[in-house]
């Protein structure tokens, strides 16, 4: 039971982290909308974004979790 549920816990949270990448990279190559399109596929919330110059900061969160994540557009 224990391993059932730290097994789950882990998969929320690289579920949590693996969203904020996505969503910072489709910011650092689509902008806003399209960052807020993907949260909004992948049911997350955006908590934070900051997009500066092709270098972008977001933080996420879903199911009381909260990741961060920074991405560049290489631009």
């Amino acid at each position: 039971m224990v391993i059932a549920h730290a097994t789950s816990v882990v998969q929320q949270r690289a579920f949590a982290q693996e969203s904020a990448d996505s969503i910072a990279l489709a910011a650092a190559f689509g902008g806003t909308p399209a960052a807020q399109q993907l949260a909004s596929l992948l049911g997350v919330s955006i908590t934070e974004i900051d997009i500066d110059a092709g270098n972008v900061m977001v933080k996420v969160s879903t199911n009381d979790l909260i990741a961060t994540s920074e991405a560049t557009s290489g631009r």
